[in-house]
């Protein structure tokens, strides 16, 4: 097994540029075999020894440089010591998918297990993270699926801390005018609401339904995939404080601009009262929601009747609990006729507009700035969807997820079903009686065995796909042979 590597690693060796000439390696699995004097011993116990472990790690040196390793017939415990050596030695996240029994420790063992329901049982499929019912299916859930949630967290992993941070770092702002003396600058029932109900529902429709790019585009386009997953483009430690960093300039503009726009030194109303500390902090309170709501409108990528009315939603339900709030004295007397004082002081209107298109305009202009020199590859495939004959990737990068010709046989089978019943009915107003009976017969076996493919299609409810319309088909010709010889 020795000489074996290192013949391996020195044809690796002379090929030199494996991108352009890949290479792949085939290795045998069970007791006694290859794989076995590589992980383990006889008793199926991992095995230590130095020149035990450097034959094990000449082998993954080896194996990390093809582009592909086949491992057969190897037993539950090998498959999942490759996926532990695997973790362990590339720091990777592991995708192990199985559809039987013994692939149960592998895919306990991955980070992300997916099991295929089949006819070896359901028991791949129970202890695995996604269960599928075909093979096929793979491809959808990683290039489609995968993606989509992929952004869809990172995006509600973000926005969560982006919006906790405003309320927290307004506080903490105003601690330098309070002398941090423990003071609450916003109301009690308000700051309670601001995460559970004024900021919570765009979020959770963007984590639900939002979609970066098109189906047909993520499932034709490996970049993508690639581009989203592999090279940390929208979650990483960097963008994680960027959006921190939004959340501190932000809530710096809207402070400081509201508190000293309506300083309680100058007289505000015709009364000869000032603004006040709660009309203030609920300005501020009140941008700051609004902002977190738009800012979020940025990184949906599809707009739908469901993103439109949820975010419309809890922009008026807003402002609607915040007047329900100032009309009750005994309930909540702080904030009690604030809200019709900021109604009518135009001063108030242009600290709110000035607050709110301010931090949005200097988003836009980062988003442009980066959108136009530094592109993300996922903007580039937006851009050609909106614009179809623009090229954006080589043609050797494209490929086209071809659909099964199930659908296809079933499509025939129904032409042929109903052509055979147009003539049935057309035959009846020319032949006699005894014919019109074998004509009838003869469709109502049709009937039925159309009624039976759709049984054969559908039948296997634990996702096994099994065709049988060309036996169906055999079995029909059979029968009229038989009943002609007869």
């Amino acid at each position: 097994v020795k000489a074996d590597v290192d013949a391996g690693l020195h044809r690796a060796g002379e090929i030199g540029d494996l991108e352009s000439a890949p290479i792949s390696m085939v290795v045998e699995g069970g007791h006694p075999s290859a794989l076995s004097e590589i992980l383990q011993d006889s008793d199926g116990k991992a095995s230590g020894g130095t020149a035990r472990d450097e034959l094990r790690e000449r082998f993954f040196e080896l194996a990390a440089l093809c582009k592909s390793v086949v491992a057969c017939r190897c037993t539950p415990r090998q498959k999942a010591l490759i996926i532990r050596e695997i973790k362990k030695r590339k720091g990777a996240c592991v995708l192990a998918v199985g559809d039987g029994g013994n692939d149960e420790p592998m895919i306990k063992e991955a980070d992300v297990g997916v099991g295929i329901f089949g006819e070896e049982g359901s028991a791949a499929a129970q202890a695995a993270d996604f269960a599928i019912g075909q093979f096929r299916f793979l491809h959808p859930l990683l290039f489609k699926h995968g993606v989509w949630l992929y952004d869809r967290i990172a995006i509600m992993t973000l926005y969560i801390f982006y919006k906790a941070a405003m309320v927290a770092l307004a506080m903490f702002y105003f601690g330098f005018f309070s002398g941090f003396s423990a003071h609450q600058l916003f109301n009690l029932w308000a700051y309670t609401a601001y995460n559970v109900a004024f900021t919570c529902t765009p979020i959770l429709v963007v984590a639900v339904l939002d979609q970066t790019l098109s189906a047909k585009t993520l499932q034709n386009q490996p970049l993508a995939y690639r581009a989203c997953i592999t090279r940390g483009q929208l979650f990483s430690n960097r963008i994680f404080f960027v959006w921190i960093q939004q959340a501190m300039v932000h809530t710096a503009l809207i402070f400081f601009i509201a508190f000293w726009a309506l300083e309680s030194d100058n007289i505000a109303f015709p009364d000869g009262k000032t603004h006040g500390l709660w009309t203030t902090s609920t300005v501020i309170y009140s941008v700051i929601v609004m902002v977190a709501t738009f800012r979020l409108l940025l990184e949906m990528r599809s707009f739908t009747y469901c993103h439109h009315f949820w975010v419309w939603f809890s922009f008026f339900g807003f402002y609607a609990a915040m007047i329900i709030l100032n009309i009750f004295p005994s309930f909540n007397p702080d904030l009690y006729f604030v809200v019709f004082q900021m109604i009518r002081s135009p001063q108030i209107w242009l600290t709110v507009i000035l607050c709110t298109v301010l931090p949005l305009i200097l988003d836009l202009m980062v988003y442009g700035v980066k959108a136009d020199m530094f592109p993300h590859y996922h903007q580039i495939l937006r851009e050609r969807e909106m614009q179809p004959g623009l090229k954006v990737a080589p043609q050797e990068e494209t490929f086209v997820f071809r659909e099964r010709k199930t659908r296809k046989q079933e499509i025939r089978h129904r032409k042929k079903y109903l052509q055979a019943l147009q003539a049935a009915q057309e035959a009846k107003k020319t032949v006699s009686e005894e014919e019109i009976g074998a004509v009838e017969r003869e469709a109502a076996t049709k009937r039925r065995a159309r009624i039976m493919l759709t049984w054969l299609r559908y039948q296997n409810m634990s996702g096994a796909n099994f065709d049988g319309t060309d036996d169906a088909e055999t079995i029909e010709t059979d029968k009229r042979k038989r009943k002609k010889t007869t």
